[in-house]
This record gives structure tokens, sequence and C-alpha cells, in this order.
């Protein structure tokens, strides 16, 4: 789960069903670098991100982390766990100050229960099948420094906004099933041609129309 840019579940929905979905929610507020969910919990919730955002990552088993996606504010996850009756498939941890909407299973059946609300969430579902797909095409067809450049135009764009996201070499280099020392030459390249730049545990897309611009001559006939 890499792409949840896209439809946003509380932009879908009218202002009466979004209020109607919050008084069916518990909401609470995490403090930034508390942890939401652990993987292999067994009583999920659907959550919807109200405020902030929650940043989705996978335990390894020599104790390190491997970053996976951000969710931002309108966004939901854990509703496919929720019909398939599964744990959790990931760690969740507050970036910032967050409030999240949880909706238990008795919750979770209401809202499937209302038309305008499940179509949202197939028309999401959907997108994000076809976002998964994509990034397996991508994995075959594209140069490693063009799908990591395609990958940091999805990332900022889920940043509300922002033109950086806050990851570390590591972290892109568990996304893209890469090594840390592949993703360093393609980082490099894309700062040779002025396309980002890079701090402390951060990376810069300053013009992302001009990324575009060099990913579409990248991409093959």
């Amino acid at each position: 789960m890499v792409n949840l840019s896209g439809p946003v579940l509380l932009d879908l929905l009218s202002p009466a069903t979004c209020e109607w979905m919050a008084a069916l929610a518990r909401r609470r507020d995490y403090a930034d670098g508390e942890l939401v969910h652990v993987r292999g919990d067994r009583h999920c919730t659907m959550d919807v991100v109200i405020a902030g955002r929650i940043r989705l990552e996978r335990l390894r088993q020599d104790g390190s982390k491997s970053f996976i996606s951000m969710i931002g504010p309108g966004q939901h996850v854990a509703d496919v766990l929720m019909l398939r009756g599964e744990p959790r498939t990931h760690n969740a941890v507050a970036t910032g100050a967050v409030k999240i909407d949880h909706y238990d299973l008795a919750a979770f059946e209401q809202l499937i229960a209302q038309p305008d609300v499940l179509l949202a969430l197939y028309r999401i579902a959907g997108f994000r099948l076809n976002a998964a797909l994509a990034m397996v095409d991508d994995l075959r067809t594209l140069s490693r420094e063009a799908h990591l450049a395609k990958l940091l135009l999805t990332l900022t764009a889920q940043g509300t906004g922002s033109t950086s996201v806050g990851v570390v070499q590591e972290d892109l280099a568990a996304i893209l099933g890469v090594s840390a020392m592949t993703v360093a030459k393609s980082l490099a390249l894309l700062k040779r041609e002025g396309l980002i730049e890079t701090g402390y545990r951060e990376v810069r897309v300053p013009d992302r129309a001009r990324l575009k611009q060099w990913l579409a001559t990248q991409e093959p006939d």
C-alpha cells in the first residue's frame, strides 16, 4: 500500500454524511510518535484520519523499519481488513498531532449499509488496486531513476500541498524493493538534473511540474 493519493473518502461524501459518520466513530487524539496500532492486532477498526498524518511501516526481523506510506486528512485505512476479518498488516505511527475516527465492526457495518459510503469506498479500493498494478508494471519497465521520481511525486502529493517528504534512503529502498545504494545513486542523478533537493531525512521536489515533464520523457513508447 504505497499510493494512497487520489480519491479521499471524506471529500467524496456530503457534509451531512460526514457528520453522521463522525457520530458513529470513537474519536481519539494521538501525540507525535505515538503508536496508533500494531501489525497483527486482531481488534481491527477502520480508521479515518481527521487531522495530521499517520505513517504506515513494517518492522523487519533485524529490528529495522520499512516505510510503506502516509495517510493524510480525510483518508482511511483497513476497510478491506474489516470485510475479511483479518488482523492489521502494518504498524501505524502518528506524525505530528493526529486526530483519528475509529469505527468498530458494528459501526463499520452501518457505514457499508449506506449506498453513498459504500460507493466511495469502492471507488477508492478500485483506485488503490489500479495503483498497485501500475507499480508492478513500473518495476518491470521503468529505470530505477524514473521509478523513484514517480514514487516521489506520489509521496509529495500525499503531503497536502507539501513539496517535501520525510523519508530516508532505507525507506525508499524498502518501497522500491532495491538496495539503499541503488536509491542513493538514483537520488544523486535526479539531484544533478536539478529535479530534487535532499536534506536531513528529507527529499524535496521544488518543481513537481518539471519532474513530471522529465518523467514523461522516460516512459516507454
